[in-house]
C-alpha cells in the first residue's frame, strides 16, 4: 500500500511534498460493518448489545443507560498487524449518549456521557445483555466487523504549497481514499483520526488544558452511518474515543477522552 502512495505522489507531480506526506502517514484499522441479527459471542461489533461478564451493567448518564456503540475483541485487533500498545487480549466496550447526543463535546465535566470499559477475564463467561432503557433510539443495529489494515493521513499537519493546492485536495486525497478502499463512512481504530473540524488530538489537549501535543491512541472512531447503524451524529458528524499513551500503558481505560465533530 505504501508503494501505491509513492506511485500516486509521483504521478501527480507532488514530489516536493513527498517527505512531508510520508511522514504524516499512520497505519490504522478500517472497520467495515456487516449486518448480523445474531452476532457471535465476544466478537468485535458495532451496535447490538454488549457481551458482559456476570454482574456488569450498562453505564448510565443522568439516570439513563448509555447506548452501546460497539466492542472490540483485542485478539482480533492484534491479528490485523497494526502496531499498537493495546492489551493482547480482552474486550473493549464503548458507550455514548447516542439517543439524545446531549454530550456533543469532550469537555471533562461531561465525561459520564461516554464510557470505555475493559474486560480481560475468561470470555466463555460472557453473556449478551440487552439494553435496559426505553428510548427508541437507544439501540443501534447489530453489525459484525470486517477489519482491514489501512493508512490514515494527518492531513491537517501538512502545509500545501499554493502551486499544489488544487492537485492535493482535488486529486491526491480522493485517490488516497480509493487506495484505502474508499469507504462511504470512516469507521476506524488506531492511526490518526479522520478530522472534520479541528485536529481531534489537539482538541483533547485543549480539554485537558495542555499546551503541547500529548501522545494519544485512537481507540475507536464511528462515523455517521445511516445505512448500517441507523445513526447520524449531529450534521453528518463523527464521534471519537481517545486514550492518552500513559493511561493506555497503565490500562486505565476509565480515563478515556471523547470528541464529537460535525459539518
Amino acid at each position: 500500500m505504501i508503494q501505491n502512495i509513492h506511485t500516486l505522489i509521483e504521478k501527480l507531480g507532488l514530489d516536493t511534498m513527498k517527505e512531508t506526506i510520508l511522514a504524516h502517514l499512520h497505519e490504522c484499522m478500517y472497520l467495515y460493518p456487516q449486518k448480523e441479527d445474531t452476532p457471535t459471542l465476544a466478537t468485535s461489533r458495532l451496535g447490538g448489545y454488549p457481551d458482559f461478564p456476570p454482574g456488569w451493567t450498562y453505564p448510565e448518564y443522568q439516570g439513563e443507560p448509555l447506548s452501546f456503540i460497539g466492542q472490540l475483541n483485542l485478539e482480533e485487533v492484534q491479528r490485523i498487524g497494526v502496531a499498537n500498545e493495546l492489551p493482547e487480549r480482552g474486550l473493549l466496550y464503548f458507550f455514548y449518549d447516542a439517543a439524545e447526543q446531549s454530550v456533543y463535546g469532550g469537555e471533562l465535566p461531561n465525561r459520564d456521557g461516554w464510557r470505555v470499559l475493559y474486560y480481560d477475564g475468561d470470555l466463555s463467561h460472557l453473556q449478551t445483555l440487552p439494553y435496559p432503557g426505553t428510548h427508541k433510539y437507544g439501540v443501534l443495529p447489530a453489525n459484525n466487523l470486517q477489519m482491514i489494515k489501512g493508512l490514515s493521513l494527518h492531513s491537517e499537519a501538512i502545509t500545501v504549497p499554493d502551486e499544489h493546492w488544487d492537485v492535493y485536495w482535488d486529486q491526491f486525497l480522493p485517490a488516497f481514499a480509493e487506495i484505502n478502499g474508499s469507504p462511504t463512512w470512516h469507521h476506524q481504530a488506531l492511526g490518526h483520526p479522520h478530522n472534520i473540524q479541528n485536529d481531534v488530538f489537539d482538541e483533547i489537549d485543549y480539554f485537558r488544558k495542555l499546551e503541547g501535543n500529548d501522545r494519544y491512541t485512537l481507540l475507536l472512531q464511528v462515523d455517521t452511518d445511516e445505512e448500517n447503524l441507523n445513526i447520524m451524529w449531529g450534521d453528518v458528524g463523527t464521534i471519537y474515543f481517545v486514550i492518552a499513551q500513559d493511561d493506555l500503558r497503565e490500562r486505565n481505560f476509565a480515563n478515556c477522552y471523547f470528541s464529537y465533530q460535525c459539518c
